[in-house]
């Protein structure tokens, strides 16, 4: 195989790391939550806390999977434009899926707040669990709808090829989660360890929104940038 085809491949390889990455740290991200939960709500809380963030995650994942499927399947769209040179096209794209993802969470961060014990029932008949259940989901919510920036930014990136720009930005709001999620249970107790959700979506897509002001004029005039 010579050296252009292997290039080629790795910058496929590459481009397929970032949802590759996002998708295991979400795996652990939900491991450290609970195990979080466990140690600071102790044998009184910590099965509670635990059965309640298990509700609140498939709330969390009704909005994220279908967000996850506009930002990437629109994907398509921006890498043909991209490549075709007609930038004007990949911007107007852009605030068409900005627009979009951001409507879509505007709405899951309503339903949240009105339908959010409809949900819990799906799972639970206990009240206790039912109560904790429903405000965890109105908490991890809280910032849902900066959210929809942030994975049509990743998302939008990594369609133009700028694995550079999408993975250290995925990176950056995980690890915000994990800094949150560590420091905030023990300065605040067990149940604070649900506010880990919103700041990791304000900090991330506010840095996401920074780098995307700075760096899509470039790569779209320079048309050439590769991973």
């Amino acid at each position: 195989m010579n050296l252009p085809n292997k290039l080629t491949m790795l910058r496929i390889l590459l481009t397929g790391l970032t949802p590759f990455v996002i998708i295991a740290v979400d795996n652990m991200m939900i491991i450290a939550l609970n195990a979080v939960l466990q140690r600071y709500g102790g044998p009184e809380q910590g099965d509670l806390l635990v059965a309640a963030a298990t509700v609140a995650q498939s709330f969390m994942l009704v909005m994220t999977m279908p967000l996850g499927g506009i930002s990437g399947g629109t994907q398509a769209i921006l890498s043909y434009n991209y490549g075709a040179r007609q930038f004007g096209r990949v911007r107007d794209a852009q605030k068409k899926i900005f627009r979009l993802c951001m409507g879509f969470t505007a709405v899951m961060f309503v339903l949240a707040r009105a339908a959010g014990p409809l949900f819990v029932r799906l799972f639970t008949k206990d009240a206790q669990v039912a109560e904790i259940s429903a405000w965890a989901i109105r908490v991890c919510t809280l910032a849902a709808i900066p959210l929809g920036a942030q994975y049509e930014i990743v998302d939008g990136f990594t369609a133009l090829g700028q694995v550079r720009l999408s993975f250290p930005l995925s990176f950056f709001r995980k690890a915000v989660y994990f800094a949150a999620l560590f420091i905030l249970p023990a300065c605040f107790g067990a149940r604070a360890a649900f506010y880990a959700e919103p700041v990791s979506d304000v900090l991330g897509p506010l840095a996401s929104a920074i780098a995307y002001k700075l760096c899509i004029g470039p790569v779209l005039s320079d048309g050439h940038a590769r991973v």
